[in-house]
Order: structure tokens, then C-alpha cells, then sequence
């Protein structure tokens, strides 16, 4: 393979690396209005594991708009048909190929809480 076409691949896949940040983790959250004095948690090993995004994509050099944490974690709640979430991650991820398409994404993870 000549080194031109090795350096074209290199910078190629470059391009095609994104980025994702893990933003923080909790114990306990939710996007929902809970009543907090009839709620009993326990450690329920046996919960399952959830997941919600949310994602704008990016089209040219134009963002379609901001992706919502919020519809993220409803999403992750929504799918465990729970209220709540616990033992929670949040995530940002972008990835860009350079005036052709990209995605902001926000993602949720953790144990459901009913």
C-alpha cells in the first residue's frame, strides 16, 4: 500500500471518532413528581437496567437543535415502566464527520425504581 493512501485512511478514521463524556452519577433520580413520603426503596438486585436517549443529528455544519436531558431520562423511566430511576449514569456523546453529518446525543442508564 503506498504511504499516500496510508495517510488518507489514517485521516479518514480519524473523522470518524467521536467523543463521549460521562457527565455524573446518582443514586436517585427522576423526572416525574413523586410523593416522596409513600415512596419505600429497596435494593432490588433484580431491577432492571434501562437505558433512554435523546439525540439531535447534525447536517452539513447545521445542529437540527439541542438534544434534552429531560426526554432522556423520561424515556429510560418509560421504558422500565417505572418513577424513578437508581445507581444512574449520564452521558454525552458527539461525533462529527465534517460537512456531512454528525449527532448530539444524551444518555441515560440505570436501575428502575416503582
Amino acid at each position: 500500500m503506498k504511504r499516500s493512501h496510508v495517510v488518507a485512511l489514517g485521516a479518514g478514521l480519524l473523522f470518524l471518532f467521536g467523543c463521549e463524556q460521562r457527565l455524573g452519577d446518582f443514586t436517585f433520580l427522576s423526572s416525574k413528581n413523586i410523593d416522596l413520603s409513600n415512596l419505600e426503596m429497596e435494593a432490588d438486585e433484580n431491577a432492571p437496567i434501562v437505558e433512554g436517549e435523546d439525540s439531535k443529528p447534525i447536517i452539513f455544519v447545521f445542529s437540527t437543535g439541542v438534544p434534552n436531558l429531560k426526554e432522556a431520562v423520561d424515556r429510560a423511566i418509560e421504558s422500565g415502566r417505572g418513577t424513578a430511576l437508581s445507581d444512574v449514569s449520564i452521558y454525552y456523546t458527539h461525533w462529527y464527520i465534517p460537512y456531512i453529518v454528525g449527532e448530539n446525543k444524551f444518555r441515560v442508564r440505570g436501575k428502575v425504581v416503582r
